[in-house]
């Protein structure tokens, strides 16, 4: 591969679009020819602040995490992976050692790092090296840009194992954009019996009803009371929802989750916002809401594909908007603004997201 134009962050404001060298795999690694990576406000954060949470940038990397490909060459150990091989990419790297691995909580490694998140290099680049073990093969039936989709998807499906979803449950998903439309698919999928989907973008929540919403609450865009929004949610689903999944950040609805769900129930903070909120905490301790914070995924992946592969979601549907590697930039602007919904770079040279060869 001769050149492998990136997307590398420098510091806060100073993204560039450069050449970036190429890295040959190493043994048990895996170098994929990127075809598709999504984008979210994550990356617009490094972009805009150069951090998110602890995460900081600090030597020049490459960003991305939500990584289609296709295998390119294999070091030394592989026997799970050919070349040209589609696949999509487990952006967690555990140590599977430490005592949060060993535990079973991968996600939550002592000395874990995660692709695409700054100093790890991620996908916005043409070709990028990265450990087997994080690869996964996409079915025959799947294309690139749904191949990057299964990284958000990876985040709904952990909130809902960590929500605890079950049969017959009664579910709110506050919040309709990509990660909320994937969580509400993907509770009915685990046997949710009605899911309910808050948002103010009237378009969005149209779109939720066509992905298997039950019902929706349209809520103001200055609504301020949280009990109120609270009772909307119970009157329009008939009771108390047994889950929230907050999947906005917005303070607004992380207080209206707390407060709608019955007694014993269940949050699962999923979005990211500010860095602290004021919540009615007494509420959830008489009450005894668990609240229960979500992040990234715990070796969720082959389920997804396994869903991906049954047609147990649609992905399609979430992609609002689509640009070359050459105007990464552009397309941030266009997460920034929320305008729409995933927004997806095409890596590849031919800009073509068709038949999956190398």
């Amino acid at each position: 591969m001769d050149t492998n134009l990136a997307a590398v962050i420098y510091g806060p404001g100073d993204l560039r679009m450069e050449e970036y060298p190429v890295r040959n795999p190493g043994p048990g690694e895996v170098q994929l020819s990127i075809r598709c990576c999504g984008l979210c406000r994550t990356d617009v954060h490094f972009r805009d602040f150069g951090s998110v949470g602890h995460h900081k940038v600090g030597s020049p990397s490459v960003l991305g995490h939500e990584i289609s490909g296709v295998v390119n060459k294999l070091g030394q150990g592989i026997v799970h992976l050919k070349e040209g091989d589609p696949v999509t990419v487990d952006n967690v790297v555990c140590c599977g050692q430490c005592r949060q691995c060993r535990r079973g909580r991968q996600n939550l490694c002592e000395v874990q790092h995660m692709v695409g998140i700054p100093p790890n290099d991620g996908g916005l680049m043409r070709c990028l090296t990265l450990p087997a073990r994080n690869v996964y093969r996409l079915p025959q039936t799947a294309d690139f840009e749904e191949g990057a989709m299964m990284e958000p998807l990876s985040v709904a499906v952990h909130a809902v194992n960590r929500a605890a979803v079950g049969l017959g449950d009664l579910v709110v998903v506050l919040g309709a954009g990509p990660i909320g439309l994937l969580a509400l698919q993907v509770s009915r999928a685990r046997g949710a019996a009605h899911v309910c989907v808050t948002d103010v973008n009237n378009e969005r929540l149209k779109l939720a009803l066509k992905l298997g919403a039950s019902c929706i609450v349209q809520l103001e865009s200055v609504e301020t009371d949280a009990q109120v929004a609270a009772r909307k949610v119970q009157e329009t689903l008939g009771e108390a929802p047994d889950v929230a999944l907050e999947c906005s950040g917005a303070a607004f609805c992380l207080q209206t989750a707390i407060l709608a769900v019955r007694m014993g129930g269940v949050v699962a903070a999923v979005g990211f916002g500010p860095e602290s909120v004021d919540i009615p905490v007494m509420e959830a301790v008489v009450r005894e809401v668990d609240i229960r914070g979500c992040v990234a995924n715990n070796n969720c992946f082959a389920a997804c594909v396994s869903m991906l592969e049954n047609s147990q979601v649609k992905i399609k549907p979430i992609i609002s908007h689509r640009f070359p590697l050459e105007e990464v930039p552009h397309a941030l602007d266009v997460v920034r603004k929320r305008q729409g919904l995933k927004v997806i770079v095409n890596c590849g040279r031919d800009l073509v997201n068709g038949p999956q060869t190398p």
